[in-house]
């Protein structure tokens, strides 16, 4: 295992690094990392990265090119129209795939899902589920949409909502209860969702200092594994206490398809199995923000790469991480 920290004070193409939320391995020692900067500190951009690693360490990072991203008229977004959040690589197509987790402008931008060139501009869009659209009574909440996407392979994908919908349970709290996120699994060849599973995020440990302080536990990634395998992503921060970070091994085997369900609340339904497969608070090192993980080149004794990054928020109080470790069980 190894940590580095990114200096956020280096300008790329004249843009502010920070806000790194999500990353992809492309292949070469090659990266893609998104930012979730809304057009308000640089216009919304991914970046091209090169990861040095070897068996054990991060070696070194370079940044080599931005790629801004364009709206339905090919230019750039306007601050607060679109939330980017996740960044994923088709190597078929040469081709990436983001997540916005919608705009905050008047109107309340829907999330989607889009498919862009190298350069950053709309090839296509999947048609996401009227479910995850924003409302007054329903749908999703504010900041609750989606932050995680993964392939499956070239033609389905999977991805979540960050915070569970409004009439499908409360947002994770103390209480040992049910907060419950759709796990969807989407045919992205014929633009057809193929099944929604149901993921029961943990619930938080330590109360805030003080006690009205805020608090937040969420998925904010997904790791496509093997068929009904899939890693998750959980992060939480509580005010005065600080971040936890945890993975989770989930299988979908004996879960409930809740595609055709509109209301999760006071429904019998199985969610997803998950066990524990990773705790950051184990390494007692100073954890951030983390939103960010992939896996990446093999390593010289056989085993996978798999690295993390966080999200600094855009804050002189934040760092932005990369963490390395070594997987064997893939």
């Amino acid at each position: 295992m190894d940590k580095i920290v990114i200096d956020n004070n280096e300008l790329v193409d004249s843009t502010r690094i920070g806000g790194l939320s999500s990353i992809d391995y492309l292949g070469d020692n090659k990266y893609i990392a998104i930012s979730d900067d809304r057009s308000e500190f640089s216009p919304a951009r991914i970046y091209e990265m090169e990861i040095d690693i070897d068996s054990s360490s991060i070696l070194g990072y370079s940044f080599n090119k931005t790629i801004f991203l364009k709206n339905r008229d090919n230019i750039f977004f306007k601050e607060n129209e679109l939330d980017p959040e996740s960044i994923r690589y088709r190597a078929s197509t040469n081709t990436y795939f983001y997540t916005s987790e919608g705009g905050r402008t008047d109107d309340w931008v829907n999330p989607f899902i889009w498919e862009i060139n190298e350069e950053g501009e709309l090839i296509s869009e999947v048609t996401v589920p009227e479910i995850f659209n924003f409302n007054e009574q329903k749908g999703l909440r504010e900041n609750g949409g989606f932050e995680s996407l993964t392939f499956e392979n070239d033609s389905i994908i999977w991805y979540a909502n960050e915070l569970p919908l409004k009439e499908d349970s409360e947002v994770p709290g103390f209480e040992d209860d049910n907060y419950l996120i759709r796990l969807v699994r989407h045919d992205i060849k014929n633009d057809n969702v193929l099944n929604h599973f149901v993921y029961n995020i943990s619930s938080l440990n330590e109360k805030p200092i003080p006690d009205d302080g805020f608090y937040i536990n969420s998925v904010p990634e997904i790791l496509y594994i093997d068929k009904s395998k899939l890693w998750v992503l959980e992060r939480s921060y509580t005010t005065g206490v600080g971040n936890f970070i945890k993975v989770f091994e989930i299988d979908t085997r004996n879960a409930s398809d809740v595609k055709g369900i509109n209301a999760l609340l006071g429904r019998d339904i199985s969610t997803v199995a998950k066990k524990l497969i990773l705790n950051f608070s184990d390494f007692n090192i100073k954890l951030d923000n983390i939103e960010g993980m992939t896996i990446g080149p093999n390593l010289p004794d056989g085993s996978k790469s798999l690295l993390f990054i966080s999200d600094d928020n855009f804050s002189k109080t934040q760092e932005t991480q990369l963490w390395l470790f070594s997987v064997n069980a893939l």
